[in-house]
């Protein structure tokens, strides 16, 4: 598949990655940013009685149809 050169960043701080699809530019770059684990139970307890929400994850690239 065929490289492109992806502008990642935030604001004024942006990266210049290399990647086949935009999808992996992004996850190579929050790779680089983010700690990323499953949730155990203490940390459900403790963010939920912050009133932090749980959120679901959408595809960004999903269509919403008007029904």
């Amino acid at each position: 598949m065929k490289q492109r050169v992806y502008t990642v960043g935030l604001g004024d701080q942006v990266r210049l990655i290399r990647a086949q699809t935009r999808r992996q530019a992004v996850a190579y770059v929050s790779r680089t940013l983010l700690n990323v684990r499953v949730a155990t139970q203490d940390d459900l307890i403790e963010q939920l009685t912050k009133g932090v929400p749980i959120e679901n994850y959408r595809d960004p690239d999903q269509i919403e149809l008007d029904i």
